[in-house]
């Protein structure tokens, strides 16, 4: 009976000492306490709520707000619109608002005599609190942080809501600030020079707010932000140096970031200097090599002869190109040679002769045992005529007979004397001592 009567006891003083615990703890809810947060540049000041969403009666409050040292600021901080009004339209009873250095505090009574409580609802602007930016982020930005914190004050002041006389500790919802790093201004131009016109074009890292483009030192357009390219026309030959100047002004009130970007360009126009062979057979396929200058100005030069459009063009250099010359459509005789591209262009009047070669008779441009056949089935065997009758004249007597086919054979096989001028090199009857004409 007495070990019953002794254990009886022992139970008896520890559930008083735990209902004692559990009185003293204060209660968790549901209800939600949060400080907002924000992003900017070292040195911006943000202003950020404390809000609070309850599912409870809220007759006072009481919490700590601690920040990063390292990268914000404290300036100050004011009661929000909900605790300007809560009691009864008019601040609460008690209302103490302790900011230092490292923290606030905040203690609310709303009515001493429980005449106002704030309602069950959400969106309670309870305190805003300004911050400073001060951290100073290098390549990637900054996160600092708010939190609510029972650490600050003397004793430290808990984080709670009031209601019906318990203390419950609220969901706590910390603020965010993200510090981003100073704007990386960069500029960067790109020029191509052409035959007559300079084309600029540009790219920045940030924003400029305006840019001002000069040539060889003299200002010739400004442009405001949002622009990336320009095209300086008309240009006569030579070097153009050019230096655009962007400025922004990250603080308003501050010294403006001034960049420089420069380029220099050639303005070369297209044109001809020399045209080598300057002549070929009016069946084509002679290779000319052509010098000059602008051939790479544009990626599309192309060469004309008589109107016709070159085979094979190849530009060697800003200097030089090769083509083959195409069949002629007009006969014998000087045509002009074009050089063109997009950018430009250049004509030699008669700068090319179509001639014929004394001998070459059968359609191709070659000399051999296949010219006095075709000549003999021609004069002979009613073969078809040549289509230049003066190539036939082999040997430029004004006559075309036998003889001009064994003249071919026997400079061929015989170590003869070569056929009549022209005939190492295509060309016209400089003679003309004869009916024969060329006009194929």
């Amino acid at each position: 009976m007495g070990r019953s009567g002794g254990g009886g006891t022992m139970i008896s003083k520890f559930l008083t000492l735990t209902v004692g615990l559990l009185a003293w703890l204060p209660l968790l809810g549901d209800s939600v306490l949060s400080v907002g947060g924000g992003s900017g540049s070292t040195g911006d000041t943000i202003t950020v709520p404390v809000n609070l969403e309850n599912d409870v009666e809220v007759q006072g409050w009481s919490f700590g707000i601690c920040h990063d040292p390292l990268n914000l600021a404290l300036l100050g901080a004011v009661d929000g619109a909900t605790t300007l009004t809560v009691n009864g339209g008019g601040p609460p009873d008690f209302n103490q608002l302790s900011v230092e250095a490292d923290g606030l505090t905040v203690g609310v009574v709303i009515s001493f005599l429980g005449t106002s409580i704030l309602p069950v609802g959400s969106g309670y602007e309870l305190l805003l609190v300004d911050y400073e930016l001060t951290g100073i982020p290098d390549v990637a930005p900054i996160v600092a942080t708010t939190c609510f914190c029972d650490t600050l004050g003397v004793p430290a002041v808990a984080t709670l809501l009031v209601s019906g006389g318990q203390s419950i500790v609220p969901l706590q919802e910390c603020g965010e600030f993200t510090i981003a790093p100073p704007p990386d201004f960069c500029l960067d131009m790109v020029c191509e020079g052409g035959t007559a016109d300079a084309s600029l074009s540009w790219s920045e890292c940030s924003t400029f707010d305006y840019f001002l483009l000069h040539r060889d030192g003299e200002l010739i357009s400004m442009f405001d932000a949002g622009i990336f390219e320009y095209l300086d026309l008309g240009l006569d030959p030579g070097s153009y140096f050019y230096q655009l100047i962007g400025v922004v002004f990250p603080d308003p009130t501050g010294t403006p970031e001034v960049l420089v970007a420069t380029c220099e360009v050639q303005i070369i126009p297209v044109t001809i200097a020399t045209i080598d062979p300057p002549s070929g057979h009016y069946l084509g396929g002679t290779q000319l090599t052509i010098t000059g200058t602008g051939f790479l100005a544009a990626s599309d030069t192309t060469v004309n002869l008589g109107g016709i459009p070159a085979e094979e063009v190849t530009v060697q250099d800003d200097t030089s190109l090769t083509c083959i010359a195409p069949v002629s459509t007009s006969g014998i005789g000087p045509v002009n040679i074009d050089v063109m591209n997009s950018l430009g262009s250049d004509s030699v009047s008669d700068g090319f002769l179509y001639g014929f070669k004394r001998g070459i008779v059968n359609g191709d441009t070659r000399i051999d045992v296949g010219d006095p056949v075709f000549q003999l089935e021609w004069l002979f065997l009613d073969g078809p005529a040549p289509d230049c009758i003066d190539a036939a004249d082999t040997d430029d007597n004004g006559m075309i007979d036998i003889g001009d086919a064994i003249y071919v054979l026997m400079y061929l096989f015989r170590d003869g004397q070569p056929p009549a001028e022209p005939f190492f090199v295509a060309g016209l009857d400089e003679t003309d001592n004869d009916p024969y004409d060329c006009t194929p």
